[in-house]
């Protein structure tokens, strides 16, 4: 990954959300054990927050997340990588773990798609926040 100084705090983050694939959830609800899945989708909750934060200040759609509607839920995704006109994308293993069927675990999109998919799901956050602050 280019630019490894400037994006150092963005990519120790991303890596930490990776990793968390490996991790084998216990399905204790409620506890206080840190491999409940429970703890683990919070911990993934807070670093997919973190990396958004990040992202939006380094002006890159590195570290977002795409969703891919599977089911009753969503296969979720990372941006891994980004070039001129393809990202890669990394499956996360989050909350009942669907994979999508086009890109398995690991895949790539057009930077078009992708980043329109990001300005997107912006566009939907301020909107309903805009709504919060009116209610």
């Amino acid at each position: 990954m280019e630019n490894k100084g400037l994006y150092s705090d963005l990519i120790v983050k991303l890596n930490e959300l990776v990793a968390i694939n490996k991790i084998e959830p216990e399905y204790k609800f409620g506890s206080n054990d840190p491999n409940s899945l429970d703890n683990i989708m919070k911990r993934q909750e807070n670093l997919i927050d973190e990396l958004k934060t990040l992202a939006k200040q380094h002006n890159t759609i590195l570290g977002r997340t795409i969703k891919f509607p599977m089911a009753d839920s969503y296969a979720l995704y990372v941006i891994t990588k980004v070039n001129k006109n393809t990202v890669q994308v990394t499956w996360l293993k989050y909350c009942d773990a669907w994979v999508d069927d086009r890109l398995g675990y690991r895949g790539s999109l057009s930077f078009d798609y992708a980043s329109r998919d990001v300005r997107g799901q912006d566009a939907l956050e301020e909107m309903f926040s805009r709504k919060r602050q009116n209610v």
